[in-house]
């Protein structure tokens, strides 16, 4: 099978596929089942045969467990399963976090008879079970609830630590679960979410060709290929993925799903995230400093990706090489997500006047990964853009 197959290829017909590619590594995907469409819930009881003489332990949260856990229950438990349950909590915070206490909990509750930890739910669920699997050496797996985050398929997780947000790396989920018939009763926000991350691709990409005309930094053009094809497709969908269309959800799925692939093809967060998640990163630190429920992750790297695009906007008027990245216009953006009433500037976040210029000053310290706004305090423009930017979302009145 030569490699150009692979941007032909569906999302499940990608499990345990190699090649050799024109960028002179060799790619793998690492995951034994990914089963994505309508009323695939019931092939679990296949899917985890391996596990059926060990625990698997089910683990949601309030909300998910009544969305989906309890129904996974018992077609296991009628297939002769051995199960249990662990509701993840965040004492003391409205929502739940991975943080060292919710952690702990899973891995009081994880045993050495436990085989497998079955996530139902999205983003934290599933970054805790991968995360608890990997210290334990077990495997896991994760039916997903919802189309509002692109982890799912990622070997990464993002925990919080000391109230600081760390990436760890982790194994692939075993297996990959999303009926499109639960996904599709995801609340609105959460598609909005899930559209936020999938555009921010065109950010993570144009950042990725920055460091490479800057630092000579590894770049995988089929992998770049990949990642744009896909969020193309899902662009030219906005309207019918909102509406619940059922191809253009699986789509969505399918690329949310592809995000985290392509960043185990390649070793690095490169084709999935760049400037536009270090501003969300670091409203979502401010918010959970002040102990306040913040925004979807999807939604606030959305806005990102505008304020982004914005920055190279500005820093391209004095160095007209920027161009050679492709940065995607804001423009263009605000049209994308005006069609489907999405979130598209920090005020309709929530987020403070005086918060959105210490984040343009302070976010890309968040990660070692170079980007448009560590180009720019390179030259020594950062306050300047910080100032300019500020004055676009809020008026140049303070």
């Amino acid at each position: 099978m030569s490699e150009k197959n692979i941007l032909n290829m569906e999302v499940a017909e990608m499990t345990g596929y190699s090649y050799d590619c024109s960028c002179g590594r060799r790619h793998s995907v690492d995951i034994q089942n990914i089963e994505v469409g309508k009323n695939v819930l019931n092939k679990i009881i296949d899917i985890f045969i391996p596990f059926k003489e060990k625990i698997i332990l089910i683990v949601c949260d309030n909300i998910t467990w009544k969305l989906a856990g309890e129904k996974v229950q018992n077609i296991l438990f009628k297939a002769g399963y051995k199960l249990r349950v662990h509701i993840a909590e965040t004492q003391g915070y409205p929502v739940l976090v991975p943080n060292e206490k919710t952690i702990a909990h899973l891995l009081y509750d994880t045993d050495k008879d436990v085989g497998l930890l079955l996530g139902i739910g999205s983003g934290t669920v599933n970054d805790i079970c991968k995360m608890v699997a990997y210290k334990m050496n077990i495997d896991s797996a994760i039916i997903g609830t919802a189309p509002s985050m692109d982890g799912y398929a990622s070997s990464l997780v993002p925990m919080i630590v000391d109230n600081s947000k760390i990436t760890y790396p982790v194994q692939y989920p075993y297996a990959i679960i999303c009926d499109t018939e639960i996904i599709k009763t995801a609340p609105d926000v959460m598609f909005y979410a899930g559209f936020g991350d999938i555009v921010g691709k065109y950010m993570a990409l144009t950042d990725w060709r920055l460091t490479v005309m800057i630092n000579e930094e590894y770049y995988c053009p089929m992998t770049a290929s990949l990642v744009e094809n896909t969020v193309n497709l899902c662009v030219s969908q906005s309207e019918k993925y909102i509406q619940r269309d059922d191809e253009a959800v699986k789509n969505m799925t399918d690329a949310l799903l592809l995000s985290g692939i392509a960043m185990g093809l390649v070793g690095i967060s490169r084709p999935a995230s760049g400037s536009e998640h270090h501003l969300a990163h670091f409203w979502e630190l401010d918010a959970l400093k002040k102990g306040i429920e913040h925004p979807l992750h999807g939604n606030s790297v959305g806005v990102g990706t505008i304020v982004s695009a914005e920055a190279y906007n500005i820093m391209k008027e004095k160095f007209p090489e920027l161009m050679k990245v492709s940065p995607p216009d804001p423009e263009y953006l605000r049209g994308i997500y005006k069609k489907i009433g999405m979130y598209d500037s920090p005020v309709s976040l929530g987020v403070s006047r005086e918060l959105f210029t210490e984040t343009i000053m302070n976010a890309y310290r968040i990660r070692p990964r170079y980007t448009i706004f560590n180009f720019t305090n390179d030259k020594g423009l950062l306050p300047e853009l910080a100032k300019q930017l500020t004055e676009i979302f809020y008026g140049g009145i303070e």
